[in-house]
């Protein structure tokens, strides 16, 4: 097995006790958790996802994945904690952005970032997004395509949750054309509008 990221490796042992476990760290409260969690519980012979915090700025998240990281490492029994951890967070205008993304990579933690917030993601499944967009319009968009409930504190509609998951492919390699144009006209990386949450959804979808 490979080795995971801010983890060690787990023992051999009961089938279902050797499910991979991703430890994801979330700036929403909402959305993210609901998505991936869907992910997860769609494939949950061979992925755990655990969500400890949300609700923090990309620094703080990080910083708290850190001490988990610190933690696994540390732990005496058979089995980590997790297999994997993950900070999901939006750009926004925070302050210490490219502070927390290089903490996170020196200390074996992935990230999941999206410019100017997570419903871009939800919006690539659907059409394509090559202009810049503030992250309120995108938030309304996501709404006005039926991909987020706005009347259930913006969880994905349930209507849409098929349609989401039929269209990842199509979503990622929207999502990878991205970055590709902001590299080929000299962009810095993670521009508006972009996103690497498939990532992320790669990791709940494989077994390694």
């Amino acid at each position: 097995m490979t080795q995971p990221s801010g983890g060690r490796p787990r023992r051999p042992g009961n089938p279902q006790e050797q499910r991979r476990v991703i430890r994801v760290l979330t700036e929403g409260r909402v959305t993210e958790r609901d998505y991936l969690r869907r992910w997860a519980r769609r494939n949950r012979g061979i992925v755990r996802i655990d969500f400890p915090d949300a609700g923090m700025t990309p620094d703080a998240l990080v910083r708290r994945a850190r001490k988990y990281v610190r933690q696994n490492l540390r732990s005496r029994r058979a089995d980590p904690d997790f297999d994997e951890i993950w900070c999901v967070f939006d750009t926004d205008e925070h302050r210490h952005l490219s502070q927390a993304m290089e903490d996170a990579r020196q200390s074996g933690i992935e990230v999941a970032v999206s410019n100017p917030c997570f419903e871009l993601w939800l919006v690539l499944h659907v059409q394509e997004q090559t202009a810049y967009i503030h992250r309120h319009k995108v938030q309304r968009l996501s709404s006005e395509l039926g991909l987020s409930d706005g009347k259930n504190g913006k969880r994905i509609a349930e209507q849409a949750w098929t349609g989401l998951v039929e269209a990842f492919e199509t979503a990622k390699q929207r999502a990878r054309a991205l970055d590709e144009r902001h590299a080929g006209d000299g962009s810095p990386p993670r521009s508006n509008p972009g996103t690497d949450v498939w990532r992320l959804v790669d990791q709940l979808t494989t077994n390694p």
